[in-house]
This record gives structure tokens, sequence and C-alpha cells, in this order.
């Protein structure tokens, strides 16, 4: 399916959000599954239960044809994605991410807390949402080269269902010395509102997630001025939600 179709269907089907360049992993199979959260769908027909962390399991295309690089970045420099928003649950806060090995690790590059996706009306519950929807990142310029590295952009809605939304795409990276497949340390992914640990990890309604320092150290934040109840992410043991943790390794 030619990609400016797939961008055609998009728009006449009923969506929450979901990056649409670079394109993502599987972008010309079914859209039901790509724009769904992590968590599934219950109204689709069937009814379509929790996907795998990470990437509703769609890096298992990479070593084949499916997981050719759709972009190519150097480190160091700006890159600007962009999605398509038709649910924008009152924004919410955001977290982009690579992963040199496939999925198993996860380093955070950039945060940004609430109104993320942008609505028309920052700080109110709404659906409605800005029509800008391109964020723009910096590849920090120690990192390495690595091929077919996985990016992913991850969304904690503000209101709605208790949800976690990740959209993954193969890139290619040339950065500092011979490829690897070595994820270069730093913040691991905040996860949220998935069993088996939704209980202890999970996010309050109408809510914009603050995120603790273990998910943003030493990277980029940017706080909107204005946005729906932003608060900090107050579970009892915070430090057990990543991805670096046993239940989402692998």
């Amino acid at each position: 399916m030619p990609w400016k179709l797939f961008l055609f269907l998009l728009s006449s089907a009923s969506c929450h959000l979901f990056v649409g360049n670079p394109p993502p992993l599987r972008w010309h199979q079914d859209i039901t599954l790509l724009i769904m959260p992590l968590n599934g769908d219950p109204n689709a027909f069937p009814p379509i239960g929790q996907q795998p962390f990470p990437c509703k399991g769609f890096h298992t295309d990479l070593d084949g044809p499916g997981g050719d690089p759709v972009a190519s970045w150097t480190a160091g420099q700006n890159v600007t994605f962009s999605y398509v928003v038709q649910s924008a649950h009152s924004g919410g806060s955001c977290q982009v991410a690579l992963s040199y090995d496939k999925g198993k690790t996860w380093v955070v590059v950039q945060t940004w807390e609430g109104n993320c996706p942008r609505v028309q009306t920052p700080g109110t519950v709404t659906n409605i949402y800005d029509v800008y929807q391109n964020y723009t990142f910096s590849i920090p310029e120690d990192f390495p080269t690595g091929h077919r590295v996985i990016f992913a952009w991850v969304w904690i809605n503000a209101t709605g269902n208790r949800e976690y939304y990740m959209s993954c795409s193969s890139v290619n990276i040339s950065g500092s010395g011979p490829v690897t497949t070595t994820t270069p340390a730093g913040p691991p992914l905040l996860v949220a509102n998935l069993d088996p640990m939704k209980k202890e990890c999970y996010t309050k309604e109408e809510t914009s997630v603050i995120y603790p320092q273990k998910y943003v150290a030493g990277t980029p934040v940017y706080q909107a001025a204005v946005a729906l109840g932003l608060e900090c992410f107050a579970v009892p043991n915070p430090d057990a939600c990543g991805s670096d943790s046993m239940t989402f390794v692998g």
C-alpha cells in the first residue's frame, strides 16, 4: 500500500493517535492494530486484548524486509517527527527513546510533560487537537552507529481510559565508532497502565505525568506552560515501573 494512500485511509479511520513520519513498523498492514494503545481495543470486533511491550510485538520484524530502515539520522542531528491525531485525550505526556538491541533495552532522549499531543485549549478536558503536531528532538552527539535502531514514541494520555501508546519505526543512525547493537546508557522508558504491573504502575485520570528523575536524568525535558493536571508520577515504587524492569526486558 503506498504511504500516501495509507495516510488517507488513516484520516478516515476511528483512531486515537499515531506517528505518521517516520513510517512505523507494519504501516502497510492493519490500521486498527497500529492506532490502538498497547492496552488493546475492547470495542474492536472481535475485541483485541493487551499487546506485547514493546512496539505491540512489531519489533520482531526487524530482521526481515519489514524492518528495513525508513530514515537515516546522524548523531548530533535535530530530528523532527510528526503524528496524526483524532482523539487527543486532553494531551498528556510523551517520551521518545531508542533501542539498538531490537527492543530489549531503551534509552530516553527527550520528554514532553503536559499538552502532548498539543490540544487547542490546553488545561481543559478536550479531544480537539492542534493541527500542528511536529516535534523535534536531538540525537545525542556521542551516540554510536546503529543499523535498524528502533525509534519509539510513547504517550501516556491525560483523560479517557488509563492507557499506554507506543509507536515504533526502524532507522539507521550514523554516529561514533563501528556499528553496535548495544543501547547507549541513559534513562529507561517509564511504562504505566499495563498488565501485569498495572496496579503498581498507573496514572490518575485527568493528569499529565511529571516523570520521576530516573526516567529523564540528563536529557531534555519540556514542560508545558499550561496543561491538564500536571502531577508527579506518585506510585509507591516508581523505580520498578521502567522498561529496565525484568517484567518488560526482552
